[in-house]
Order: C-alpha cells, then structure tokens, then sequence
C-alpha cells in the first residue's frame, strides 16, 4: 500500500471488497462507553451480546472519530506480521477533521483529536462472544506515510503536498472485522446527537435488521447498553434523550416518554 501513488488510489478503491464502518459488538457492547465525557478506569461487563472488559478510556467520542476514519478513508488492505493478520488503513487527516467539525470552515480540534486516538493506542480490551475471543488494543501504530497527496491553494505558506496517514489496527478492530456482521451508514447525523446515550442507542439500533412493531421497552433497552441503573441515573438518562428526541425522529427513532417506548420507523431499518 505504501508503494502506491496518489493517483493510483481512485482507480484501486472500487475493487477493494468494503469493510464497513462498525461491526455489531462494537455498537451492541459498550466497547465505547455510553457517554460524552467516559472516565478513566477498569469497566467491566456482561450481558446478553457477550462479556467485556476495558482498561482505560474509550467513549462516543472515540466511536465517533473510529467511524469517521472509516467512512472517509483513501484505501484498506489486510497483511500478515508473524503470523497474524492486521488490518491497515491510509486516510486524510485533513478530511477527517473537517467531517468530525460538522463545518466545511473549520476543522476538529487537533489536540482533542489526537488525545482520541492516543486513547485507542492505550486501552486494552478483553472481549468475549459467541463469534470471536481477543484481547488488545483497537490501534496499534499511527505513521505519516510516504504517499502524498496534492494541495490546491495560491497560498505560499500552504505546502503542496501533505502526507496521508496510515493507522495499522490491533487485534481487537482486526478479529472483529474478520469475524463478525459489517455496518456501513453515514456516523455524521448520529455526531449531531448532544448526549452520548442518544448515539449509543442509535448504533445499537443500527444493528439489528427487525424491530418489534409495538417498538421497545425503553429501560431494558437502555440497560443493554449501560447494564443495571439506579433511579437517580435513570431519571439523567431521560433527560437526555429528551433534549436528543427531535434529532432522534430524524434517524427514524421515536420515544413515547409516557409509556417509555422506543419505535424503529421501516425506513431507518438496517439495509
């Protein structure tokens, strides 16, 4: 992949098989943790899609910039190091940032984008399904690579070429790709949800190709993805999907606070 020019890229990428940007334990299990601002620490968990346990710190946040890499990226292959199969991926930081602002004027901020990925280089991840048994991280290495890709501006400051990036995935990101269902949709409309909760529940969502008819029970479902919650917490997580419900119905979510019922419109089902 590195031996490729630029050019060469566009011609390549449509007869690379797709990958995706999320894989069903990544969206069924709190992998990433349910929340906006996720704490430093050990969190364990169990339940009904597998047993997990995290060491460090990987949030919405983390899923969100995980997706966008995806869903942007220039070019992936897969290659063999001792023996074990890695995924690498070559992608334009540039691009990135800007689709993870929001904002054609702007770009995300690059410290608070490199503190995400330092965390996804960090994090150790034991994880356990029915599909797949791995322990590791999601990110490995993180290089500026040799293939460069043109700049068109008149300004002198501006350089000409800048360099892509080439992130090479760990074992966790790798075995989940190989192994399990693929899920490919657009992450920015669920970026634009304020809580982490909101975007939690809409990938979960996202992952499942039927829903129940007289929609889900809201408070089991939530507990699928945070496991068992007090009153207090409970009562926080209402408010936030409050404050998230019209952004929700524009994702085909619609929650009836009074009967606590989560429906899936037809269209918004996995295609």
């Amino acid at each position: 992949m590195e031996d490729l020019k630029y050019e060469d890229i566009l011609e390549l990428r449509n007869k690379v098989p797709g990958i995706g940007v999320t894989t069903e334990s990544q969206n069924r299990l709190p992998i990433f943790e349910p929340s906006m601002k996720p704490r430093e620490g050990i969190r364990v968990f169990e339940g009904r899609h597998g047993r997990l346990t995290v060491k460090g710190r990987l949030g919405q946040p983390h899923k969100n910039l995980l997706e966008t890499i995806f869903w942007k990226k220039e070019i992936h292959d897969f290659f063999e190091d001792d023996g074990r199969k890695y995924l690498k991926v070559l992608y334009d930081e540039s691009k990135v940032k800007k689709y993870m602002s929001q904002s054609q004027k702007s770009e995300y901020n690059h410290k608070r984008y490199k503190i995400l990925l330092e965390d996804m280089m960090r994090t150790v991840i034991t994880l356990e399904t029915e599909k797949v048994k791995v322990q590791g991280t999601l990110i490995m290495e993180i290089n500026e690579s040799k293939i460069m890709r043109p700049v068109k501006s008149r300004s002198p400051i501006i350089p000409k070429e800048v360099p892509l990036i080439t992130i090479k995935f760990g074992a966790v990101a790798t075995v989940l790709l190989e192994n399990e269902l693929k899920f490919t949709y657009d992450p920015q409309p669920i970026m634009r949800l304020k809580s982490g909760i909101s975007q939690s529940l809409v990938r979960y969502l996202r992952t499942h190709k039927e829903h129940p008819s007289a929609g889900y029970y809201l408070r089991p479902l939530i507990e699928t993805l945070e496991g068992q919650i007090k009153n207090e917490k409970w009562w926080e997580i209402r408010r936030y999907l409050k404050e998230d419900s019209e952004l929700l119905k524009q994702l085909g979510i619609t929650i009836d606070f009074k009967d606590d019922r989560v429906v899936v419109v037809e269209s918004h089902k996995r295609k």
